[in-house]
């Protein structure tokens, strides 16, 4: 079967569940609402907040976040995240020997919003950021990053509508403690954020280069049908894209469709079986592919202690020849394997979360797409009343396709991007919070020209290191 056929199937199926759910909801209405403890919790959850605390599907679209004060509760809260850091290597040089240091300061506004009614619930979450180096061997740089999303709960029905937008001067990684890997847009105290999609939902890039700005967004629906107090279905659309501005950089886009069944054999306890279907493309006319995976989940919920999610199984990607080509190298057809885990743990005087992921990416500019892995972790621990010390961590790779080998790209072409950060802070008042920070970054390749011939591969160690304050008031009530 041709790719135009298989993609006109997965869109015209992702649009007749766009169609059809709502439609189905109206009816649903009239349907006695299922028994409490549907959703994995541990007990009721009081109507105000039910679209909010509800886990939602093993493997959908949002993360989890455990209940806090303010949930089911609707309030605003402001911030301001000041940064002055010294930056070993902001020019991102291939050798240590040819770094040239920059001192760099960093100044964020941003705002987090929730309001909450009986049978739904708006969150959003706002971040503007400057970045200045100083004596400027990098141009001034502006980032901008936007979570938006509406719950809707209709008895037996639970919708989302999202949106996540960012714009950025570099990679997240690249970005290497610089404001959003340095805390400046989560961890609002007794909040944190209030709004969380899954890392695999949102276009992303994973390989380091010299500073590109990129442009991402993604739109998200996902719909779910409690057929009881164990087992529900859901499906759910991503339209997403990544954009790179002056530039050689591939733009790709990409629609990921879901379906899925979850069965609760205790309220702690849920298993999954799901299907995937996503479409990634390039608008320069680069050949895309097609990817099919078959996910068994399980999701342990312990209500304010720990969540672990779990779902894996095997995938296909189907590849079309390269423009000028008639063949594909390698077969039409590539198997391999989809993973997706997640574990936030609770502990007596921290935190613990991690997440790690194993699917077909998009290539991250680079790459006519790529066999990617991705992991991320947290820690933080309160060493006494007023200190805290916060870990972080993060490891990408990616390794470029065999079957889009062409005169634009080494079929052989890898990459590996480390980072890890430490900060110890401490309250300096009733709203600001002061802290010492560190963050260390570095990329290894086996290849130092990638698609369009761009200059790209190994990256030598990069360093920051300085003080951070980070600044929010209490959340304010809204009526």
């Amino acid at each position: 079967m041709s790719i135009p056929h298989i993609r006109g199937r997965i869109l015209a199926l992702a649009a007749c569940c766009a169609i059809l759910l709502p439609a189905q909801a109206l009816r649903a209405q009239q349907d006695t609402p299922p028994a409490s403890g549907q959703t994995g919790d541990q007990g009721a959850t009081p109507p105000e907040a039910a679209a909010q605390s509800a886990p939602g599907p093993v493997g959908g679209v949002e993360e989890y976040r455990f209940p806090t004060s303010t949930s089911g509760r609707s309030f605003i809260v402001p911030r301001l995240y000041l940064q002055e850091v010294y930056d070993t290597n902001p020019g991102f040089a291939a050798t240590s020997t040819s770094a040239q240091g920059d001192s760099v300061t960093a100044v964020m506004g941003g705002m987090s919003l929730q309001v909450v009614t009986r049978n739904s619930s708006f969150a959003l979450d706002l971040a503007s950021e400057g970045i200045f180096y100083n004596p400027k061997y990098l141009s001034n740089a502006a980032e901008q990053q936007l979570n938006v999303t509406e719950k809707i709960s209709a008895r037996r029905w639970n919708f989302l509508f999202g949106e996540s937008f960012s714009y950025l001067s570099n990679s997240a990684f690249g970005l290497g403690g610089l404001g959003y890997l340095g805390g400046g847009t989560t961890g609002l105290s007794g909040v944190g954020s209030v709004t969380g999609f899954n890392p695999f939902q949102i276009p992303t890039q994973t390989i380091g280069s010299t500073t590109v700005s990129e442009f991402s967004s993604a739109s998200i629906f996902q719909a779910q049908y409690l057929f009881s107090g164990r087992n529900s279905v859901n499906a759910s659309v991503d339209v997403g894209f990544l954009h790179f501005f002056n530039s050689s950089l591939l733009n790709s886009r990409d629609i990921l469709a879901r379906f899925g069944y979850d069965h609760s054999p205790t309220p702690r306890d849920t298993i999954s079986f799901s299907y995937t279907a996503t479409i990634l493309d390039y608008p320069s006319g680069i050949s895309g592919f097609t990817s099919h995976a078959v996910q068994l989940g399980y999701r342990r919920l312990v209500t304010h202690r720990l969540q672990f999610t779990a779902a894996g199984g095997p995938s296909v990607t189907h590849f079309t020849p390269m423009p000028g080509a008639t063949t594909v190298p390698g077969g039409q057809n590539l198997v391999d394997f989809y993973v997706f885990s997640s574990l936030n743990y609770a502990l007596r005087r921290g935190n613990l979360s991690a997440q790690y992921t194993h699917s077909v990416g998009n290539g991250s500019g680079f790459l006519i797409g790529s066999i990617a892995d991705q992991f991320s972790g947290n820690f933080s621990h309160q060493l006494s009343r007023t200190v805290r010390v916060s870990l972080s961590g993060g490891f990408a790779h990616n390794s470029a396709f065999h079957q889009t080998a062409s005169t634009l790209i080494n079929p052989s072409s890898s990459f590996d991007y480390w980072t890890a950060g430490a900060a110890l802070s401490r309250p300096i008042g009733r709203y600001s919070t002061l802290a010492l920070t560190y963050n260390a970054s570095r990329q290894t390749s086996n290849t130092t020209v990638c698609v369009n011939m761009l200059r790209c591969g190994p990256i030598a160690l990069v360093q920051t290191a300085g003080m951070t304050f980070n600044w929010s008031t209490r959340p304010f009530k809204i009526e």
